[in-house]
This record gives C-alpha cells, structure tokens and sequence, in this order.
C-alpha cells in the first residue's frame, strides 16, 4: 500500500512555526523581568556602599577631631581609612563632597542615592537639596 504525500507530512516529527514562536516569547518575557530585577539588585547595592562609605568618611572626621582647638575637623587622608583609600562613588569614582571648609568647625558629607527612598533629607545644606534621594551625615561635637 502506498502513502500519501500528506499522510507522511503529519508523521513528521518536529516543532511548528507556532510552537518555536511561543517559546521564544516566553524566553524573551523572562530575560525582559531578569533585566530588569538584577538592575535594581544593582542599585541597591551602589546606594548601601554609599551609606557605608559616607559613614565612614563621617566616622574617621569624629575620630580626627581635635578638642578645643579653633578648627577642630580637619582634611582627611588616606591613610585615615582602613583599606588606606579615601571612599568615592561606586558608579562614577568621583570624590564624595564634604560642604564646609576644611580644616574648620562645622561639615556636612553627603551622596547622591539612585532610588528615590531610603534617604535623608538635607534641606539647609548647599550641597543636595531635597528630601529622600540624598544621605548626609554632618559634624557630631
């Protein structure tokens, strides 16, 4: 008995057109949402190193103030921090700014956050108007 041209078609083993298509959206639907939640992972984690960075630099002017003396918070250096390098942005190396003049009495060190919460608000500073996407911490004594 002889086969038919369509008969044998149906048999064929393989994936249809439809078939490759819907898998392809769903693995672009799922790379699209990976994108997307590592990006945040991203952020979060630039902004917890500029919290811990700007407590550090906050923490080594509290450590080198000098009592009773006309300037009392002086410049930092290197060599005032653990790791013997002096902390800057994750995302651009840039220098965090520390408002006030230093050596002096007062001063106030703040970065610039990426998601728009989990800040302080610096209102008074000239240095990061606002509320919330900016962490500061300034002189203790």
């Amino acid at each position: 008995m002889k086969k038919s041209a369509l008969s044998e078609r149906s048999k064929s083993k393989g994936f249809t057109l439809v078939e490759l298509m819907v898998v392809v959206s769903i693995i672009a639907i799922l790379s699209v949402i990976g994108i997307v939640v590592f990006t945040g992972v991203q952020k979060n984690a630039r902004d917890a190193k500029r919290r811990a960075d700007i407590d550090a630099i906050s923490t080594a002017m509290e450590k080198n103030y000098v009592s009773g003396s006309s300037n009392p918070y002086v410049v930092l250096t290197p060599s005032d921090f653990s790791d013997g390098k002096k902390p800057v942005d994750p995302q651009t190396s840039a220098d965090y700014p520390i408002t006030g003049t230093l050596p002096g009495q007062t001063y106030v060190v703040c970065a610039t956050l990426e998601n728009l919460t989990g800040g302080n608000s610096t209102s008074g500073t000239s240095i990061a108007p606002g509320a919330g996407r900016y962490f500061c911490r300034q002189n203790q004594q």
